[in-house]
This record gives C-alpha cells, sequence and structure tokens, in this order.
C-alpha cells in the first residue's frame, strides 16, 4: 500500500475531537482497499493455501512414508493460486461478501486499530506476528525507524488477510467437500467437460429437420392456440381416417410416466406457447435426425448454444442466468406436450391408438458458481447461496411416436412416414415478438416445405393453420383488425423474403390492389385503394412461399422419380456435421493412444460389444460417440 499509515496517525490526532472527520478517513481508507486489488488478492492467497493444507491433511492417510506425502505433496507445483483462473473462481465464490460496505468497513478499521497499537507500544501486536507471513525477521534498527511505517503497514494488512482467510475457511466447512471438489477450488483438478451434441449450424446456414406428421401438428399446437376445451384440453387434427391429437401432461422424472393435466393448470400452461417453444422443438426434431433409432438415443444440449442460436448472445436487458431460465422454461413446455395417434383401418375393422409424450425430459441442470452471502447485521455468519446459472444442460428423447415416424430403417415409410426437411439459421432468429406473424409462418412452412413442395396456399388457409379462430371471425366484422392483419401479412412476407424464401403472387387471384407494396415493379408513389370488398378476395388469393434456392436444391424439387426421391432421402444429400469414423480408423486411434475397447467403451457409456462393432463396421458410429470419441483420443 502506499498510503503511510505515520502520516494518517498525525492527522488522526489533529481530528480527534471530529468524530465524523475520523469516521470519514476510515471510509475513505476502506476505499482505498477496496479500489486496490492488493489486499483482496492476499486474502485470496491464504484461502487457497488453507484449502490446499486441508486436502493435504486428508491426503495423509493415503500416502504411505515420508516419499508418499512428498508426492502428494508435489501436487502443489500446479496450485491454483498461482493461476489467474482459479484466483477468478475462488473470487466469485466470496463476491457477494466483498460486494458489502460492512466488509471493508471492519477490514479498515482492523488494520488502523493495530498500526495505532503498534506506534503506542512500540511493538508489533501479538495477532500480526504470524510465521507464515513474515519472510524476514524484524531487528532494532528496523524497530526504531519511524520511515519503515509503510512496511509496518504491510505486514499489518497481511495479517488482516491471513486472518479474514482463515474466517472465510471455517465458514467454508472443508469437511463437506470431497477431495475432487477441493482440487478444483484450488485448480489443481480441472472442471471436466460435460459432453454435449455439436452446435447446429457450425458453417452452415441450414440443418436438416424431421417434418412427420406429429412435428407439424406439434409446432402448430404450439403456435396457433386452437385448443379445445374440455376436462383435458386438447389440440386436435384429422389425419386420413384417423387422427394426430396432443395434450397437456406432467412427466415424473423418476419414472417417465405422464399423467394428462386437467382443466385450469393445462390452460396455465397451454397459455405460455408461442413460436420460441416452436424453435426448441425444431432443434429437437434436428438432433433427432441423426440416429437410426433416435428413440433409444438421448440427445444432450446445453443452454448457451441455444442462446447463440436465437441471437440472445447480443441481448443486454437480461443476465446470461435469466436468459438460461428462460431456454429451460421452452424445454419444460415443449416436453409438456403429449401426443396420440389414432389409426383407423375401415376394411379390416381395426383401430390402434396409442400416447406417448413428444419428448422425454430426462435431465435439466442448471450449473453456475456457489456464492458466500453476509448478513449486514450479524457480519460475522457467512452462508452459501446459488449464484445465477451460468450454464444449463438439457437431456431429452424423443417419445415411442419416434419409432414409427422416425425409423430410418423402415424403408418402407421413408416416403409416407419419414419425411425430413432442412431448417434454416435464420429462422429461429426472426423476434417472434416483433414479428410473431413471420416466425409462425416460418415454422410451418420450414415442415411443409417437404409434404407440399409447390409451396402453393390461399392465403385464408394459412392463416387458419396459423392463427386463433377467433381473429378469422373478428376480422370479417373489424375494418381496423383486418386492416392490422394484412399490414402484418405484407411485413411478415417482406421479412422471409428478405431472409431469401422465394415469394410469388398469383396473377389471377391476387390483384395488384391488395399486393404487398414492396412487391410491385412500379416504383410510382400514387397511393393504391383496396377494393371495396377485398378482404374475399385476398383470403381466396393464392401465393408460393418457397425455401431459399438452396434448401430447394436439397429438397429435391420437380424431381418426379419417386427413385430420386428415395434416394434423396439418403445422407450423402443431407449436408455434413461429420464424416464418419471407419471401424479401421478407430482401431488405430485406439493403439495409438494405447486404449483398450473396454476403457474406451466406460469413458462412452456404452456396452463393449458396440465397439467392437464399430469396428468391424457393423455399426456406424454416430455423430454424438463420433464427437466424444475425438475429444477422448484426439
Amino acid at each position: 500500500m502506499s498510503v503511510r499509515y505515520q502520516q494518517l496517525n498525525h492527522e488522526l490526532d489533529q481530528q480527534a475531537a471530529n468524530p465524523e472527520l475520523v469516521q470519514a478517513r476510515l471510509q475513505a481508507y476502506a476505499e482505498q482497499l477496496r479500489s486496490s486489488k492488493a489486499f483482496l488478492q492476499l486474502v485470496l492467497i491464504n484461502v487457497a493455501t488453507g484449502i490446499n493444507h486441508h486436502r493435504l491433511r486428508r491426503q495423509r492417510g493415503k500416502a504411505t512414508g515420508s516419499s508418499g506425502f512428498v508426492t502428494v505433496y508435489s501436487e502443489t507445483e500446479t496450485l491454483g493460486r498461482l493461476q489467474k483462473q482459479s484466483i477468478a473462481e475462488l473470487e466469485r465464490l466470496f463476491r457477494p461478501v466483498v460486494k458489502q460496505e460492512v466488509f471493508w468497513t471492519q477490514a479498515a478499521n482492523w488494520i488502523q486499530t493495530r498500526l495505532q497499537q503498534w506506534d503506542t507500544d512500540g511493538r508489533m501486536p501479538s495477532d500480526c506476528s504470524i510465521p507464515d507471513l513474515l519472510s524476514v525477521g524484524m531487528d532494532a534498527a528496523s524497530a526504531s525507524v519511524s520511515a519503515d511505517a509503510a512496511w509496518q503497514e504491510s505486514i499489518v494488512i497481511s495479517a488482516c488477510a491471513f486472518h479474514t482467510a482463515s474466517d472465510w475457511l471455517q465458514q467454508l466447512d472443508l469437511s463437506g467437500f470431497s477431495l475432487e471438489d477441493l482440487e478444483k477450488l484450488v485448480g489443481i483438478r480441472s472442471h471436466p467437460p460435460s459432453i454435449a451434441e455439436p452446435a447446429l449450424f457450425e458453417n452452415r446456414e441450414f440443418e436438416r429437420v424431421a417434418t412427420g406428421y406429429p412435428i407439424l401438428t406439434g409446432a402448430q399446437a404450439l403456435i396457433n392456440n386452437q385448443w379445445e376445451d374440455g376436462e383435458y384440453p386438447y389440440w386436435k387434427k384429422l389425419v386420413g381416417e384417423g387422427f394426430i391429437q396432443h395434450n397437456i401432461v406432467r412427466q415424473s422424472p423418476s419414472t417417465q410416466q405422464i399423467e394428462l393435466v386437467p382443466g385450469k393448470a393445462a390452460w396455465e400452461i397451454i397459455q405460455q406457447f408461442g413460436p420460441e417453444a416452436a424453435y426448441v422443438l425444431l432443434i429437437f426434431s434436428s438432433y433427432a435426425t441423426e440416429t437410426d433409432c433416435p428413440w433409444e438415443q438421448q440427445i444432450h444440449l446445453r443452454g448457451t448454444d441455444l442462446v447463440r442460436l436465437f441471437g440472445w448472445d447480443k441481448r443486454t436487458d437480461i443476465t446470461v442466468g435469466q436468459k438460461l431460465k428462460k431456454i429451460g422454461r421452452l424445454v419444460e413446455l415443449v416436453c409438456s406436450l403429449s401426443v396420440l395417434i389414432s389409426n383407423i383401418n375401415v376394411g379390416a375393422s381395426r383401430y390402434n391408438v396409442a400416447r406417448s409424450a413428444m419428448w422425454l425430459l430426462e435431465e435439466l441442470e442448471y450449473s453456475g458458481q456457489l456464492a458466500l452471502t453476509m448478513d449486514a447485521d450479524q457480519p460475522g455468519i457467512l452462508k452459501y447461496e446459488a449464484g445465477d446459472p451460468d450454464e444449463l444442460h438439457i437431456k431429452v428423447r424423443p417419445g415411442s411416436w419416434a419409432e414409427k415416424f422416425l425409423n430410418a430403417k423402415d424403408v418402407s415409410a421413408k416416403d409416407a412416414l419419414c419425411q425430413y426437411g432442412y431448417l434454416a439459421k435464420s429462422t429461429l432468429q426472426i423476434n417472434p415478438y416483433r414479428q410473431r406473424l413471420a416466425s409462425k409462418l416460418a415454422i410451418f412452412l420450414t415442415i411443409m416445405s417437404r409434404i407440399r413442395q409447390d409451396g402453393r396456399y390461399e392465403v385464408g388457409t394459412l392463416l387458419e393453420r396459423l392463427e386463433p379462430k377467433e381473429l378469422i371471425t373478428a376480422i370479417q366484422t373489424s375494418k381496423q383488425r383486418r386492416n392490422a392483419l394484412i399490414t402484418q401479412w405484407d411485413n411478415s412476407l417482406l421479412t422471409l423474403h428478405e431472409l431469401g424464401w422465394q415469394i410469388e403472387f398469383d396473377p389471377e387471384t391476387y390483384p395488384d390492389c391488395i399486393r404487398p407494396d414492396w412487391s410491385l415493379q412500379d416504383d410510382s408513389d400514387q397511393a393504391r385503394t383496396r377494393p371495396r370488398n377485398w378482404l374475399a378476395t385476398w383470403l381466396k388469393a393464392i401465393v408460393t412461399i418457397k425455401p431459399t434456392a438452396l434448401i430447394q436444391e436439397k429438397l429435391g424439387v420437380g424431381r418426379s422419380s419417386k427413385t430420386e426421391r428415395m434416394e434423396h432421402l439418403s445422407s450423402e444429400h443431407f449436408p455434413e456435421r461429420w464424416r464418419p469414423m471407419t471401424g479401421m480408423e478407430l482401431l488405430t486411434a485406439l493403439e495409438a493412444k494405447n486404449w483398450s475397447k473396454a476403457r474406451l467403451a466406460k469413458e462412452l457409456g456404452v456396452d463393449r460389444s458396440l465397439i467392437t462393432r464399430w469396428i468391424k463396421g457393423e455399426r456406424v458410429i454416430q455423430p454424438k460417440h463420433h464427437a466424444q470419441i475425438q475429444r477422448l483420443l484426439k
């Protein structure tokens, strides 16, 4: 510290009669402690040292002889107190304490009291004489020289840091920590990275996505609010001779059993649905296309990856923790959706009905830094408090419906049931609060692009699929509502157009007088007037909306041969996320790393027989395991 205590003490003698000035000087010194990082760094170094000493005591029982203990102690060469990252981790742990003014005031008062005592008694206060702190002894010369006030101040500050760290360590209660946790605290052991799926859209602008009927109806159930009331509210669509129905369900985390949510409780969940929840549904549906048997595979995602996909990383109005909690709530909403599929075979006089959760939520884990908080009324008492999360781990799996609709091995189902389209990255970044209809259109048309490749729709048909029934009824009688809706529609088409969607207006059914201004060739500023009964014409107007030219090429639009369509569904036509590792490459990597098949199986959490099948070429290594193998075997 640069402030010489003797000068401050002289000022104190002069101002002793004025307590307000004394208090102001104390506050000024407290602020100097706060603004200088030196004191806090000393405290944290002592905390790291204390944690390491506790770790060594715990390890002593495992060490055999002095050489064993020396081996254990040698690990402190990597002690985290020498690493900025570990110090920063410890600082976050105690941040709520050091943010409080009372902490700095108490430290300033402790230091100044000891310095005054040292000056009065002519010797170091007993609680400042700590062998671990002093690197040199105090001789008679240095003790008698008043110019060494700065040195005295540094000794007292170091002692204060030592006692502060001791108090913090007592509050930590290290006996409750495992050896692994202690090593993580001081940086001897790093936190292992959590294995998650590779993020979507890495160096790509679109990804493959499942577009079968359950995905289509599930997305509609999330965005158009056309739910029917009843004991158990439901969303229903006729499909062929049967139907698909969605309800609201609760999932049991332990048994993964589902139960229907009745009445008011279900409606409270339905009211929270919207395009952002449908975005999450599309992301799940994209990951579900990566394996042959997605109903058997767990999808592990990071919340921060979804934050970036939605473009929320650029938002400054909410914290990272709030963004992750919002992602978690969207995941819960999507996983509250069940699907009931009813098939009716009139000729055989048979029917079958199957209900399952759309997505099984297997884990939703928030992680963040623990913090210690101080009670202003009881400064000596600290307690743990969870800080804002900095990561969210999501583990989901498709329900049993996927076995029929996403079964890549069922060749007979590919053309009718196992349908795939492409999801553009830009779709997920349409702001549903500012451009709600545009986001709904992009979601619906992304799925329909495979089912309806000509892209021709009546305006009224699209609105019926996307908007509540009440709105369609209201525009018949309210001029204000219909004018607002057509303006919103025109702006939504412009948004899709700017994102590369191809939009064409049928000249026979969609006259210029009701077309969007941006779509007209005429650059004149003359205002156009819609005809008196334009609403009926507009609702029957035909518009063709297709995805970008690149996505259309991937979809194989215009190829009439069924064989070509089937070939298009093969993986070679999909955007590559990885080049499958061959069995020989895997075997070579294992030998180079000197790993056994059993060790790799243990690290991946799979059966050893699967490793053998990979090496023999009997099974293809899927992207999830491919990424893990690359990380493990380098």
